[in-house]
């Protein structure tokens, strides 16, 4: 065990853990404030749309059947549960339809296990305040992504999904919960043995990606009640013999984490998604739409359209481009968000790809499927940058021989091309939608009202209650 104080600089989880205790509201920046209600709009629509998501009823209906203290909503069930319950309903719900937000930079998702652990965690409790729901939120949301730049080979290299998500959920909630710096150590040391995450689920195309963040908001909620209890944690979880770190991502570089610390707060360069598929497609959708444009609409498109052409990095290809003929003929909802040849196909005849567009009518859509097959994958290194989106390259071929070729490196919904409020009202109206919960319009436009204000609530529960 360390004797060294929680501010000496070479006692890494000291130093993370008293910015995790002593973070406040004060401390954010504007861009991180602004982008926490973008990603709290956002994850709210995740959830509400992913309540329809397959996988969803089996574990409510487990609930249900364990039963336990009403503490917390499961969204969408009219059901109360024990906190960690309703964190891994809802947290499931925020990843099953691949609407939550993102960075183009890292493959990490930074919102989607932090908000449903801290709204079960609020529900469960005297209530939170506002300001310190969103400083919470926006801890959470740079840690995971100081995590993601500390390991040098990322998740869709390795294989590993981050597990080190625990670590960005456990500290929202135990800075929310007002931890002493001792406690929250234990706390983020108890967090190891919740940390999962592989990524051949995401290659599968199955329900086992939206269980993943389910576990680890769950897991979030009991390490930071255990930690209250008095339950002690690994005190070097992350550098330590055995550490996280040490054990599980040796390359990592530390100064990724702890440069600038409790000042620059990383959230503000989060995505938010535009589009119901897997990001690293995105790129690739926005050149489909232009290419549709460019052809006046879906007509010309089927009549002249001889073949396309995408050129992305090897990482993209391996994650969204292959196997070429499993990709072109998706077999569920999930297999066709990870597709490019399906979600361009799509594109190019919708203009775009929602929630409808990896439902059955879609993946069995013969045109759809006909635009598919004539789309190849090509990957090449020099479409690496410094993101993990690369660039991509879409060229197209007409049936007279004509070529046109375009590129993109910064999709929209990025920093650089956010989503609006506009646009964020009609993807929650969308999501509620294809729900089909009993939420009216004006609900939408109440959450989203507290949401941009929600530095003046005295009570974040009114955010789920006004979906009730």
């Amino acid at each position: 065990m360390k004797t060294t104080s929680p501010t000496d600089p070479s006692d890494i989880e000291g130093l993370v853990a008293e910015h995790v205790a002593r973070c406040r509201f004060e401390q954010l920046p504007p861009a991180a404030v602004a982008a926490a209600k973008r990603s709290l709009v956002d994850v709210f629509g995740a959830m509400i749309a992913g309540r329809a998501a397959a996988g969803i009823d089996a574990m409510i209906d487990l609930v249900r059947g364990w039963g336990g203290a009403p503490q917390a909503r499961v969204l969408g069930a009219r059901l109360r549960a024990p906190a960690p319950l309703a964190a891994w309903c809802n947290g499931a719900m925020a990843r099953a339809l691949e609407l939550d937000d993102c960075v183009d930079y890292l493959p990490i998702h930074p919102t989607a296990m932090s908000a449903p652990a801290l709204l079960a965690a609020a529900d469960a409790s005297d209530g939170l305040a506002g300001r310190d729901f969103l400083c919470a939120l926006a801890l959470a949301q740079d840690l995971k992504i100081r995590l993601g730049q500390t390991v040098k080979r990322n998740a869709m290299q390795t294989g590993r999904n981050n597990p080190f998500k625990i670590y960005a959920a456990v500290a929202g909630l135990a800075n929310a919960a007002r931890l002493t710096v001792d406690e929250t150590r234990h706390a983020l040391g108890i967090a190891s043995s919740y940390a999962v995450g592989d990524g051949q689920c995401a290659i599968d195309g199955s329900m086992a990606l939206r269980v993943q963040y389910g576990n680890v908001a769950q897991g979030a909620v009991q390490a930071v009640a255990l930690a209250r209890l008095g339950v002690t944690g690994a005190r070097d979880f992350l550098t330590g013999r055995y550490g996280y770190l040490t054990a599980f991502e040796p390359e990592h570089e530390l100064g990724a984490l702890t440069e600038g610390l409790g000042v620059e707060f990383r959230g503000a360069t989060v995505s938010t998604k535009p589009y119901a598929s897997c990001r690293a497609t995105h790129p690739a959708i926005d050149l489909a739409r232009e290419l549709r444009a460019r052809l006046s609409g879906a007509p010309r498109v089927q009549r002249e359209l001889a073949s396309i052409t995408l050129r992305v990095s090897p990482e993209v290809d391996g994650l969204v481009g292959r196997p070429q003929e499993a990709k072109a003929r998706p077999a569920t909802g999930p297999a066709a968000q990870f597709s490019l040849q399906f979600t361009v196909a799509s594109a190019l005849l919708h203009d775009g790809f929602g929630l409808a567009d990896s439902g059955t009518d879609a993946l069995r859509d013969r045109d759809r499927l006909a635009l598919a097959a004539r789309t190849r994958v090509v990957p090449e290194p020099a479409c690496r940058t410094g993101s993990v989106l690369g660039r991509t390259v879409l060229e197209a071929e007409l049936n007279d021989g004509t070529v046109i070729r375009l590129e993109c490196e910064q999709p929209s919904g990025s920093p650089q091309h956010p989503v609006d409020t506009n646009g964020l009202q009609g993807m929650l109206l969308d999501c509620v939608r294809f729900s089909g919960l009993p939420i009216e319009n004006a609900a939408v436009e109440r959450l989203i009202e507290r949401v941009q204000t929600i530095e003046s609530l005295h009570d974040v529960r009114c955010l789920m209650e006004s979906l009730e």
